[in-house]
């Protein structure tokens, strides 16, 4: 078996590098790839189909305006479309660079396709030509067969990048430099005071200066002055009416440029460097040189390509890493900017990495999303969702009668055993504000207080929502008539409002509970019990509840109907072993009837000039399904699927896809 893994894998390889995919020139220790299969997706939809559809009509009308009638198909653009795009992260002690691959067929188109002001930036290395961005530190770079472009991030700091010009100031000296510029101006004032020189504008002034003292002495005693704010009067005018440029010549305001100028010229002096880091990257990238080797030497890189049929792939390498190392570039690095800073991210997150793949098939497309967890987070979500689902619950639903529904597939019991201990390894080591010794404190009291055997009687962690359709009711409201006085007068009426039917199961073992709650609610005058069931009447709201406790199952639906049979066993119930699987076999799922949807919905509540529409949707929509698995070993497994109509002239769907915006775009 192992041999022929390696040989499928050497298979793969030499057969990317044969055809240079360009995967040959991401490295090996890249933290995120993302891949777009050119040749899988024209096998799927050709290139002429996508320009004579509606999709390919609005992209190229808007690419022939923006190139001034340079690019009127794929042809023209240069790209080959017909081969394998790709992105990937690189992560770097928090400094990230993002890199965007396209395989070329033409790079005279793409030069062409430059403005004349790019096209005089244009600077070249060999057979290599290149522009740069200075102030995003970025560069498009291309040689025969490969257009790239790399944006380097760099890790910010406040001292690099802060908000002094704006918010704040970066000396806290300034408190004093400012209180002393006031006291002169304040002696000024008084000397001026006692030689009788006052006039109405200079009482103002002194009285606004004296006000400003005031603030800066608040200020001073806080040993902090955040902002300075200094009122205008005439007197800041000249007598044509500009501002005095001398109101910014004082020591104080000429510091204060001298510093911004200068921190100005570091962070010009750093784009520099990062532009030139950015250029060289650029270039190893186009060599695809590296000592460590390429992508295809990451053996869980290689792994996750599998059979290298989709259509579309991501992958992370360890999220734990990327959290860590890549939030500090994204939200700072302070506790306070950075909420990852105040946790212990690898100790769950480390060693983890995430797989998620596209594929369009004949009848369906679907999105598969694989994540492999460390040890530690794998036992608590083994305890979490390792549960059981109430098979009571498919005798009360028929499946040809529903719009869909969400099921939950939890144990109550082990998500309170494990997620205490849980939030106490993620706050381990955290040494800010005693969160590594408060936090397990904190769970640990709250686990005292809680029984979770108990409480996973009352509700054992299984539930499903069904939606079973909608219907008119004739619901009555308050409303107010006026006369010819306009006096109101308080009128009641009634009117049809579209309700949607739902039956909400939940497992419980407490019977007894639910029984003595709908026993006050009925004192209270709140419930009353008919035909079997409790029914609880909600001020404003255009439906009843109705619940019923049978067996194990507590039901809340606002269907009458549907509940009167359920308690007197009458009820219809169908579920095939296709919802049986999804419901039981994972932790979570969804179901949406889409067909079901559409026709339910009513034809006098649709515009006329959307029910052509309508129909088009209602014949060729199918299924939805979302579901997360169990947890297989170390691995949880996710997938998205979107089921395609047969015999509707769909060839696959991606075409699909593309039919149903050329039938719903005008």
């Amino acid at each position: 078996m192992k041999k022929v893994i390696l040989f499928t894998n050497f298979f793969l390889i030499s057969l990317l590098l044969s055809a240079q995919d360009l995967i040959s020139k991401i490295p090996s220790n890249a933290s995120a790839v993302v891949a777009v299969k050119g040749k899988n997706l024209t096998d799927l939809v050709s290139t002429s189909e996508f320009e004579n559809s509606k999709l390919g009509n609005l992209f190229f009308k808007e690419l022939t305006e923006k190139t001034d009638g340079k690019v009127t198909n794929l042809e023209s653009l240069g790209v080959d479309v017909e081969q394998n795009f790709y992105y990937f992260l690189q992560n770097e002690e928090g400094n990230l660079t993002h890199t965007f691959l396209v395989p070329l067929k033409n790079k005279e188109n793409i030069i062409a396709l430059l403005p004349k002001r790019t096209q005089e930036r244009v600077e070249g290395d060999g057979n290599i030509s290149y522009f740069t961005d200075l102030y995003d530190a970025a560069v498009t770079m291309w040689d025969d067969n490969t257009l790239l472009m790399v944006i380097y991030q760099e890790l910010e700091t406040y001292d690099d990048y802060g908000y002094d010009d704006y918010y704040r100031y970066d000396d806290y000296s300034v408190t004093e430099e400012a209180a002393e510029a006031v006291d002169a101006a304040s002696e000024v004032v008084e000397d001026e005071v006692q030689e009788g020189e006052i006039i109405s504008e200079i009482v103002e002034e002194a009285n606004t200066t004296e006000a400003a003292v005031e603030e800066l002495e608040k200020a001073q005693e806080e040993e902090y002055v955040e902002e300075t704010i200094i009122e205008t009067t005439e007197s800041d005018y000249d007598e044509n009416g500009y501002y005095n440029n001398d109101y910014y010549n004082d020591e104080y305001y000429k510091k204060q440029e001298e510093k911004r100028i200068e921190r100005e010229a570091k962070q010009e002096e750093r784009r520099k460097e990062n532009l030139i880091t950015v250029v060289e990257k650029g270039k190893a990238v186009l060599s695809g040189n590296y000592s460590q080797g390429s992508i295809l030497n990451n053996k869980e890189y290689v792994a996750s390509i599998g059979s290298d049929k989709e259509e579309a792939s991501f992958w992370i390498n360890d999220l734990g890493s990327l959290y860590m190392e890549a939030m500090p570039a994204i939200f700072g690095q302070s506790g306070i900017g950075n909420p990852y800073g105040m946790v212990n991210i690898d100790r769950l997150y480390g060693g983890m990495s995430l797989t998620s793949k596209l594929n369009f098939e004949d009848d369906k497309a679907s999105i598969k999303t694989i994540y492999k967890m460390n040890n530690e987070m794998a036992s608590y979500y083994k305890e979490m969702y390792n549960g059981k689902m109430n098979n009571n619950f498919f005798k009360y639903f028929n499946e040809d009668e529903i719009q869909g529904y969400l099921a939950v597939n939890t144990n109550t019991e082990g998500t309170l055993k494990a997620y205490p201990k849980m939030i106490d390894a993620m706050f381990s080591g955290v040494e800010e504000n005693h969160l590594q010794d408060l936090v397990p404190i904190t769970t640990r009291f709250v686990s005292l207080l809680l029984d979770e055997e108990a409480i996973a009687k009352i509700v054992r962690g299984d539930m499903l929502f069904v939606m079973n359709g909608i219907e008119q009711k004739e619901v009555t409201y308050t409303t107010y008539e006026y006369d010819e006085n306009y006096e109101s007068t308080e009128v009641t009426k009634t009117k049809m409002e579209t309700i949607p039917n739902f039956l909400f199961m939940v497992t419980s073992e407490e019977k007894e509970i639910f029984d003595r709650l709908m026993r006050i609610g009925t004192k209270e005058g709140i419930v009353t019990f008919e035909n079997g069931f409790y029914q609880v009447n909600i001020p404003d709201v255009p439906f009843s509840l109705n619940m019923l406790f049978k067996g194990n199952t507590l039901l809340i639906g606002n269907s009458a109907k549907d509940i009167m049979a359920i308690s007197n066993g009458s009820f219809n119930a169908k579920v095939s072993s296709k919802h049986k699987k999804l419901i039981a076999k994972n932790s979570g799922s969804i179901y949406i009837n889409g067909k079901h949807i559409t026709k339910s919905i009513p034809s006098d509540l649709v515009p006329e000039a959307y029910k052509e529409k309508l129909n088009y949707i209602s014949n060729n929509v199918e299924d939805i399904e979302f579901k997360v698995g169990k947890m297989k070993g170390n691995v949880l497994e996710g997938e998205f699927i979107l089921n395609t109509p047969k015999g509707q002239g769909h060839k696959n769907s991606l075409a699909y896809f593309m039919n149903m915006i050329d039938a719903l775009v005008d």
